[in-house]
């Protein structure tokens, strides 16, 4: 039997990102590496609870957007204060998309599509 790990996104602006995921989702930094043969810089955040990690990959060299396609993939979290994350959301003017009242969609700065869900 496997276990999850995490799931790895390319972004282009670290620290953008980075500030974002810690200020919009409160997501804490878990560990950074080097990986200069490969041109990468990776960090991994985590929720502090699930031990599931979301990697930001920056490729050093990389000056150009990435083309995400039309039917982006997203990462589904569960947030424990749900209204009151919604509303933040709402306020900063970060939903794109919502259904029924119960889901709703925001963009990183990347247009990385992250689905945001109730407690079950």
């Amino acid at each position: 039997m496997t276990a999850m790990s995490h799931v790895c996104i390319r972004v282009l602006n670290l620290e953008k990102s980075i500030a974002f995921y810690k200020e919009t989702l409160g997501l804490t930094i878990q560990r950074e590496i080097s990986i200069p043969d490969r041109g990468w810089e990776l960090v991994f955040l985590e929720d502090g609870t699930t031990g599931y990690q979301l990697e930001l990959c920056k490729e050093t060299a990389r000056t150009e957007p990435y083309g995400l396609g039309d039917d982006t993939p997203h990462i589904g979290l569960v947030a424990q204060d749900f209204d009151s994350l919604k509303a933040k959301h709402k306020a900063a003017g970060l939903i794109f998309d919502e259904l029924n009242g119960t889901i709703y969609f925001i963009k990183d700065p990347d247009g990385h599509i992250l689905e945001i869900l109730p407690p079950k």
